[in-house]
């Protein structure tokens, strides 16, 4: 795994420590780590361009929850068949008859979420609306035809 950068990344040196980072850093000697670099900055980017398969894996996903009857929050599947979203590109990868998991569609709606402000994709499927979710998916295709060339 690559390094990313994260673990030294903290809250603004503005903010008001907790008692317990404070105590730590009082017992370990540990100086504060100061924030230079905000989180959105550390947006994966897909180290080749994603091939056709990435595209179809998505728009498939994509295709799995448009209907809003079809989506679900934190659950990946249920056994009714509706997913979220990484339940939806894990079907979608499935349907494809792939195996392993599908990184570049994974890498690119991650860095959609992070762009959003999430963690990772299930945080934004469990924090936002059906019709943002798809808002998110269209974002991660378009970013996946531009990463490709295609129009």
């Amino acid at each position: 795994m690559p390094f990313d950068g994260l673990g030294y990344v903290t809250t603004p040196s503005t903010a008001k420590l907790s008692i317990w980072t404070r105590l730590s850093q009082y017992i370990l000697g540990a100086p504060p780590v100061t924030k230079s670099i905000p989180l959105h900055a550390f947006q994966p980017i897909p180290p080749g361009q994603p091939d056709a398969v990435t595209l179809q894996v998505l728009t498939i996903g994509r295709a799995l929850i448009e209907d809003r009857k079809d989506w679900v929050q934190r659950r990946y599947e249920t056994r009714d068949g509706r997913r979220c979203a990484v339940g939806a590109l894990r079907g979608a990868a499935r349907l494809m008859n792939l195996h392993g998991p599908q990184t570049g569609a994974n890498t690119i709606l991650l860095s959609v979420a992070m762009s959003r402000g999430f963690n990772d994709i299930e945080s934004m499927n469990d924090n936002s609306s059906h019709r943002q979710v798809i808002s998110a998916f269209d974002e991660a295709i378009a970013r996946a035809r531009q990463y490709s060339g295609e129009r």
